[in-house]
């Protein structure tokens, strides 16, 4: 993986900011939430089933000129206000002529990546709340070429596809800050989308395990739960970033250090963690930060 100096990894810093809590109505990016559900696609589709395993009946065939979506339930959990931002979906896909069932899926997706599979589907999952259920109508104009004939939709059909947002994850961490005062350890800054950068003293590298909690959240606790992470580690000594999630999609704590583990296990989501881990000699250390920004509900830890 290619490093990148540390001091510069959270981009332009001079335009970083820290950012809290707020209460302010939920934007997406910075424009207002606001949902356009067709009335037309409403009538064309009934959805049941248990939430998280929707059943579709297409009471006649959908064709629709345009990528449409509908809100069947409107649910009052976290809103997903940023494109890269991810949510636990149950999505399944049916042939809106036939009413055919394709297939169905439990997975993290975001605006941007079920975007990427499914043309416009970015656009019906903006400013969704946890709790919703999601219609979308896709034409098979706008279906990458060969889908509509694969799965046997006409010219003039739709593919639909409804998501059941069954958790919702936050997109940075967004807890108090937090005042630490021991000496000789690095500083976190951080850029508007929350990719920290660390910026490491010219000291040695402490001997021993250090963990501070630099924005304290006050979401659900993890506790025994699966985290959902962010995470940097950047070399004390080489002061480069040795690897980065902040490109990918959301981690758990495999791979990291049996202190981050620890660490994140005691955290509230929106927090964000420092963990300064030492090599086994003592002489050099790894600098992780993590931004915890959900825990798998447990009702599907097993699915």
């Amino acid at each position: 993986m290619r490093k990148t100096t540390a001091a510069v990894s959270a981009l332009a810093l001079s335009t970083i900011v820290l950012t809290g809590c707020s209460a302010a109505a939920p934007t997406f990016e910075g424009a207002a939430c606001e949902r356009q559900s067709s009335a037309t696609l409403e009538s064309s589709v009934s959805v049941s089933g248990d939430f998280g395993a929707p059943r579709v009946d297409v009471e006649s065939p959908v064709h629709l000129g345009k990528l449409s979506y509908a809100d069947a339930i409107v649910g009052d959990g976290r809103a997903i206000t940023d494109e890269r931002q991810e949510a636990i979906l149950a999505r399944v896909l049916v042939n809106g002529t036939t009413g055919q069932t394709i297939s169905a899926q439990l997975k993290l997706w975001s605006p941007e990546s079920a975007g990427a599979e499914l043309p416009g589907v970015d656009e019906a999952l903006k400013c969704a709340t946890e709790g919703s259920r999601i219609v979308v109508a896709i034409p098979a104009s706008e279906l990458p070429e060969g889908a509509a004939q694969q799965i046997g939709l006409g010219s003039k059909g739709s593919l639909l596809a409804v998501y059941d947002v069954r958790y919702t994850t936050l997109p940075k961490a967004d807890g108090s800050p937090v005042f630490n005062d021991a000496p000789g350890l690095p500083s976190v800054v951080r850029a508007p989308d929350g990719r920290p950068g660390v910026i490491v003293p010219d000291t040695a590298a402490p001997k021993e395990a250090v963990t501070e909690t630099l924005l304290q959240g006050a979401h659900e606790k993890v506790g025994d739960g699966t985290a959902l992470i962010r995470s940097t580690s950047v070399g004390w000594t080489s002061r480069s970033v040795g690897q980065t999630t902040w490109d990918g999609t959301l981690t758990g704590t495999d791979g990291l250090p049996s202190e981050v583990a620890e660490a994140v296990s005691k955290a509230r989501v929106g927090s964000q963690l420092m963990v300064v881990v030492p090599t086994q000699s003592g002489e050099d250390a790894t600098v992780h930060v993590v931004d915890v920004l959900g825990v798998v509900p447990e009702e599907l830890t097993g699915q």
